[in-house]
């Protein structure tokens, strides 16, 4: 780099640390610092590729997001690559980001993700790769068929395991599964890239095409991890009654051979898993000898992971057995903070509620929103998108059932599931033999709802149409006497959006659309790993009021505050709705439609 490349540089540079009031202020003889709002980045797109990616990199997702950028001109290419490549980017910028480049390049979105794909590191860019993947294969058919030399390239290659499988999802997309199969086993290690592919294609007919080929190979005692989690991706009246004992047998003699230390892993887990499901549908007999022999094989271990951007946990059942230690194993899959908090029957309203109001101060093992209270049985840390954490402990010993919830504000009353602690767990298991029950997830679209939209909806019904807005609105919303005041009152929001329906609709869907500054999150780092999000109520010269829940409102010193943020997110997940009928969401929106013609109250201020 020569002298005048150096001096772009160091100039850039310093005007993207002013624009985006990045330095902090220290004031003379006092030491403090405070850290200024974070405003709209200045980057020099018209500089060397170097210098352009430096300025890019330095900037955080939210300053990135309000980059100006034009989907038809070249110079905005490395602001949306930098976007189809950050991980914890919201889905929605990735799609905008394949659309613009592939306009800008003149390819088309497979090339373009494919390219990604390629490219990334997935250490370096943990998460995006999985995001990237079920891009690939939402693309259409025949634009994926067009790319099929690129995708064959990039499946049997030598790249990561991450980015192949989306390779061999996309083939499974558009190739029958004999000759997807037939070319992964011309490929070293291809086969077992493929299996852990297949739960990544989102047509079950094609999944469970691979069926015959799945069994085959786990009864032989090959992939067998790799197979379960295949099979598992496979609807469950696909497969063959006279196969499931002999897979059941492959599964077991499979986790025999895994080493005790490993037991607790991923691969036996998803073996004992599968196997369980299994032990469900075989005779009653039969089924107790599977669970016995997997049950005298370690510790119990429960697997929980929320549901991206639906603010949900996977699982809303465990059965567990009074006394016996169990392992829980969570996963926050979503790009919120969330923890696990097990607290006594009939206690969750209680729980919730203090965990409302209480500041996000860490405990003694620095747990937030975790109330003191001896109802709270077991609780997590608060986890960041991303994050693992294992938690031993003893089931309790009375039989009952057990609520579990996520603490942060606003989640209590949409995540949680029990924990059904039995007498006998064998014994229970070979009455109810439930198969543990998971959320239905549907992704509702604006086009999934043109005819009804265009009808009244105030024929709905009115007592459920209530209970749903009480379930899953009025914690963050107020409509009329009811809710509470944290997200935008729903009083006069027809009228706010001119009586388009459609674009209150819209709104729901996607909560990001449009922020009001009054709604807008922003986070705040006050060191130690302590950061706090929420809504500004009211700032000075020396504090900053803000609004962390419901029913929790905390003001900061500037002088403790090292970094701050705003949000091109909000607060509100996309999604929320994916998990209701569609009678449901019309019910809702009837009942919100019938309340809007009142006048809201004042804002806070």
């Amino acid at each position: 780099m020569n002298l005048r490349s150096v001096f772009c540089l160091a100039t850039a540079l310093v005007t993207v640390a002013a624009a985006t009031n990045l330095s902090a202020q220290h004031h003379e003889g006092h030491g403090e610092k405070t850290v200024t709002k974070v405003e709209k980045p200045i980057v020099f797109l018209d500089k060397s590729p170097a210098i352009v990616k430096f300025q890019i990199g330095r900037l955080s997702n939210e300053q990135l997001l309000l980059v100006d950028r034009e989907p038809s001109h070249p110079k905005f290419a490395p602001v949306y690559d930098a976007i189809l490549s950050r991980a914890k980017m919201p889905a929605k910028f990735r799609v905008e980001a394949v659309a613009a480049l592939a306009k800008i390049r003149k390819t088309d979105e497979p090339t373009e993700i494919l390219a990604a794909l390629g490219r990334l590191d997935p250490e370096k860019s943990p998460g995006v790769l999985p995001e990237l993947a079920a891009l690939l294969v939402a693309q259409k058919s025949e634009t994926l068929k067009k790319n099929q030399p690129s995708i064959e390239s990039l499946a049997g290659g030598d790249g990561p395991d991450s980015a192949r499988q989306a390779a061999f999802a996309a083939l499974a997309v558009i190739q029958p599964a004999d000759i997807v199969w037939t070319f992964a086993q011309n490929k070293p290690g291809a086969v077992n890239v493929l299996l852990n592919a297949l739960p990544l294609v989102p047509d079950a007919t094609k999944r469970a095409a691979f069926f015959p080929k799945i069994t085959t190979l786990l009864k032989a005692g090959t992939e067998a991890p790799a197979c379960a989690r295949a099979l598992a991706s496979i609807p469950k009246d696909a497969w063959p009654a006279g196969e499931l004992q002999p897979i059941a047998d492959a599964l077991l003699a499979a986790a025999k051979k895994t080493p005790e230390a490993q037991r607790t892993q991923n691969d036996f887990l998803d073996l004992r898993q599968l196997a369980q499901n299994l032990a469900t549908r075989l005779p009653k007999e039969n089924g107790m000898a599977v669970r016995k022999s997997f049950a005298a094989l370690g510790v119990n271990v429960l697997r929980l992971r929320t549901v991206y951007e639906q603010m949900f946990f996977d699982k809303t059942l465990f059965v567990v057995e009074a006394g016996k230690p169990i392992e829980l194993i969570f996963e926050n899959t979503d790009a919120m903070q969330h923890n696990w908090v097990l607290v006594a029957p009939d206690a969750v309203e209680e729980i919730g509620a203090a965990a409302e109001k209480m500041q996000p101060t860490p405990d003694a093992q620095g747990r937030v929103h975790v109330p003191v209270s001896p109802k709270v049985l077991q609780a997590t840390k608060m986890l960041n998108s991303g994050d693992i954490v294992r938690l031993r402990f003893i089931a309790p010993a009375k039989p009952d059932k057990y609520p579990y919830i996520c603490s942060y504000p606003g989640h209590a009353l949409r995540m949680r599931g029990t924990l059904l602690v039995v007498p006998d767990l064998e014994q229970y298991l070979a009455t109810a033999a439930p198969e543990v029950p998971e959320p239905t997830i549907t992704e509702w679209k604006l086009a999934d709802f043109a005819a009804d939209l265009s009808k009244s909806l105030s024929v709905r019904n009115a007592t459920k149409s209530k209970e749903l807005f009480t379930a899953n609105c009025a914690t963050c919303h107020q409509l009329g006497k009811e809710g509470a005041e944290f997200g935008p009152n729903l009083a006069g929001v027809l009228a706010k959006y001119k009586g388009d329906r459609k674009a209150v609709f819209e709104q729901i869907l996607d909560p990001s659309k449009n922020i009001e500054e009054r709604y807008r999150n922003h986070s705040f780092e006050l060191g130690d790993e302590l950061s706090i999000s929420g809504l500004i109520l009211l700032e000075d010269a020396t504090t900053v009021t803000v609004q962390t829940g419901p029913n929790a409102v905390q003001k900061l010193k500037k002088s403790e505050i090292k970094s701050r943020r705003s949000s091109t997110v909000s607060l509100m997940p996309a999604g929320l709705l994916n998990i209701f009928s569609k009678e449901q969401i019309l019910d809702l929106l009837g009942y919100i439609e019938s309340g809007s013609s009142a006048q809201p109250k004042s804002s806070k201020k």
